[in-house]
């Protein structure tokens, strides 16, 4: 004990031990504004910049203030979205069941072979008369994908009310956080829980719709793969109209022309009273034939009688007879020649109205040939939607894989985390060598 009448001194504390006291201090102080996110002062130390512990030690304020910002946002990045996911995949997200179908867009007509295993299944379509259509395919798969099969969907479904079901989360359910109420919303909601895939060898397209229940993953399945079955045959239809709708035209204005050219012969027939100008000019030669050959066999007879007897009495009626048929022959020739009411000006009109007539008909043949081609062409052409696979109803969720979403978002986050050292690290050596 100390004798209080005897001056006595008290020695500083060495400056190890201030120095000391003054790194916890300091520590002490880092982790409290870490953890509180402001910046608090000891009252052991001084208010100004810098702190001034009891041993001479000098703490910068600032400096510490930037290494606790940045361990709260090293710490934001490295641990807050694997967290995140482990609390949401692990305790909040809701089942998702998924149905799944196979199909495939065919055709009648052979189309390029692509060597390999595609070439042996297009020639076993082939064997078949069918093959497939892969551009048909990419077509159905698109459509399916698209905003009118959205519509089309929503109008035979309550699909709004199939994705906001109770048991849903509040992510993945719809309207969420990230899909409003809107038409277009809709359509990127779907675009998440609606997946078409396309296998290039195979040519099967599959489609996997998730639903938050099984028979509405199970009615939606069916309803697009209706769709797409809709959306082919509103392409056969197409292809039918393009390719017998100019090969019918043209059999209508055939048949036009064989009605006009039938039309005139009529009329010819009935204003000239005659069926056939031909087989009438047939008639009237021949009847002239007939009279120019009696004519000379009675010739022939005064030639014989005046050479008999010239004084014989019948010489003289065979000479009228002769002059009568002359005048018939006259007449009949008449008949032909005349040249307004001639049968050789009404053969020339009978002749062209019945060409015109043959030429229609064989227009119209033509025409009905190429109108069957078409019509053979398009079936040909016509698409066939086959579902290799029929819509299953799932009896298990197997969405969402959870694990995996963790595993993904945890290792993604991690690249970032390296790509973003690297680009500091990048900038602060070039920093420090141009310094």
């Amino acid at each position: 004990m100390l004798d209080p009448n005897l001056p006595h001194v008290i020695k500083p504390p060495s400056q190890d031990l201030q120095t000391v006291r003054g790194l916890i201090a300091h520590r002490l102080w880092s982790v409290r504004q870490l953890l509180t996110g402001r910046q608090v002062q000891p009252a052991a130390f001084s208010s100004g910049h810098e702190l001034q512990p009891l041993g001479g030690v000098t703490v910068d304020l600032s400096a510490a203030h930037r290494s606790g910002g940045r361990g709260r946002v090293i710490f934001f990045l490295a641990f807050l979205p694997g967290l995140l996911s482990i609390v949401y995949f692990g305790f909040l997200a809701t089942d998702r069941y998924v149905s799944e179908a196979k199909f495939i867009v065919k055709t009648a007509s052979k189309s390029a072979d692509s060597g390999g295993l595609g070439s042996f299944l297009k020639f076993a379509g082939s064997m078949s008369g069918m093959s497939r259509s892969q551009d048909d395919n990419y077509s159905v798969q698109e459509y399916i994908k698209s905003r009118a099969a959205v519509a089309e969907l929503s109008k035979k479904i309550p699909v709004r009310e199939i994705y906001n079901r109770p048991e849903a989360d509040f992510i993945a359910h719809y309207p969420s956080i990230f899909f409003g109420k809107s038409e277009e919303r809709l359509y990127d909601y779907l675009q998440w829980m609606v997946n078409v895939s396309f296998g290039n060898t195979s040519g099967i397209a599959t489609l996997r719709v998730q639903a938050f229940r099984a028979e509405d993953a199970l009615l939606v399945t069916k309803t697009l793969l209706e769709l797409g079955e809709d959306m082919v045959n509103r392409l056969n239809e197409r292809i039918n109209a393009d390719a017998i709708r100019t090969a019918a035209e043209e059999v209508g204005r055939g048949e036009q022309r064989m009605i006009d050219a039938q039309m005139a012969l009529t009329e010819f027939r009935n204003r000239e009273l005659m069926v056939d100008a031909i087989q009438s000019s047939v008639v009237i030669t021949e009847v002239i034939a007939g009279l120019d050959a009696e004519r000379i066999s009675t010739q022939a007879q005064i030639s014989q009688l005046a050479a008999a007897a010239p004084d014989n009495p019948q010489i003289k009626l065979l000479y009228g007879k002769v002059n009568a048929l002359n005048g018939q022959i006259a007449d009949q020739r008449a008949l032909i020649a005349e040249p307004s009411t001639g049968i050789a000006k009404k053969l020339g009109e009978f002749e062209r109205l019945s060409l015109m007539r043959e030429f229609a008909k064989m227009s119209l043949a033509s025409a009905n040939t190429a109108l069957d081609n078409a019509r053979t062409e398009a079936r040909r052409q016509q698409l066939y939607l086959e579902r290799v696979v029929e819509p299953n109803l799932p009896d298990f969720p197997i969405s969402p894989q959870r694990l995996r979403m963790i595993a993904t978002i945890i290792g993604g986050n991690a690249l970032f985390l390296l790509v973003i050292w690297l680009f500091y690290m990048g900038v602060r050596e070039h920093g420090a060598g141009a310094g």
